[in-house]
């Protein structure tokens, strides 16, 4: 009788532990998603092209060529980085030869690094 009355404790403290858990990540993830909208709102109220040019970043590495048709990589520091390039770009790239070390300016949109121009140096 003992064990089955501290196996149902367990099994009661087990689950009870798994939904607590859930319903703090719930409000974690609203919190932020209240962060990123007043963010965007102030971004908005600011206007588009300070916004802009507050968001692009360099980084220089070496050209290690094409990924894919719309992806470069670029070996940095930190390791290897894949940057997208849009189809205005894609000419400036392909100047530039593999092994070459570049400057990279680029901004980064819902996690994806979007090229912005390249120059080899």
């Amino acid at each position: 009788m003992k064990k089955l009355a501290v196996l149902m404790f367990s099994l009661l403290m087990i689950l009870s532990a798994c939904g607590t858990s859930a319903d703090n990540n719930s409000g974690q993830n609203e919190s932020s998603e209240e962060t990123a909208d007043s963010n965007a709102s102030q971004g908005e109220s600011n206007g588009n092209d300070v916004e802009e040019d507050a968001k692009v970043q360099q980084s220089v590495g070496v050209f290690k060529g094409w990924a894919d048709n719309h992806t470069i990589e670029v070996e940095t520091d930190n390791g290897y980085v894949t940057y997208y390039v849009s189809p205005d770009n894609q000419e400036a790239v392909k100047a530039v030869e593999e092994g070459s070390e570049v400057t990279i300016s680029f901004i980064e949109n819902e996690g994806r690094m979007e090229l912005q121009s390249v120059q080899a140096n």
